[in-house]
């Protein structure tokens, strides 16, 4: 009986040498993986506790907005416009139907006083010296490309004979419009390139 309780204190002091030659070595081991479990757990559990409370966002948002301003900065205008926008949309809702109506039509207007303004600045004193000189001649048509480069048809195949600087080319249909309505010249999409002709 007695050896056994020596056995057994003796096994107990080995062990205890044992975690005291070891626990030095597996320590930093242990804490280094409790703190990384720590500091990517909090964060995760917050974004899930967020996504699941809607009410839990606001309190983020409120927790970002003291912080910043604790540090003495001041929060990005971008953050700023996003809260403006959301309380908004929570404060009326919209038809959707003439909401997309309404950005239809700002996007053609804008589209529309972006072809004017390129027309009135460049289009249309350099299309009328492209045309007179064209017309010089004998030659009654040509074609507009995408980035602006006038080509004529030679036998020999396609020539640059003018440039238009700005040239919204992504509106082609557009300028077609605009062009045919300002009258004297004939504009039709044909391709990737804007067909003109005219009447010498």
């Amino acid at each position: 009986m007695e050896q056994k309780n020596i056995r057994k204190i003796m096994q107990l002091v080995l062990l205890g040498i044992g975690c005291s030659i070891l626990l030095p070595f597996l320590l930093p081991f242990a804490l280094g993986i409790a703190v990384n479990v720590i500091s990517l757990g909090i964060p995760f559990f917050v974004v899930l506790c967020a996504l699941k409370n809607p009410w839990a966002l606001g309190v983020l948002k409120n927790m970002r907005k003291h912080l910043v301003t604790m540090l003495g900065g001041t929060i990005p205008e971008a953050f700023q416009e996003e809260d403006t926008k959301a309380a908004k949309t929570e404060s009326a809702p919209l038809d959707t139907e003439a909401v997309s109506e309404a950005m239809e039509d700002s996007v053609e207007d804008a589209d529309t006083q972006t072809i004017i303004a390129w027309y009135g600045r460049i289009g249309k004193e350099r299309l009328n010296q492209i045309v007179t000189n064209l017309n010089a001649k004998g030659i009654y048509e040509c074609w507009l490309r995408r980035d602006g480069i006038c080509n004529i048809r030679t036998p020999k195949g396609y020539r640059r004979v003018g440039c238009l600087p700005e040239y919204p080319g992504e509106k082609a249909e557009d300028i077609c419009r605009f062009l045919t309505r300002e009258g004297g010249l004939q504009a039709s999409v044909k391709g990737r390139y804007v067909y003109l002709s005219w009447n010498g």
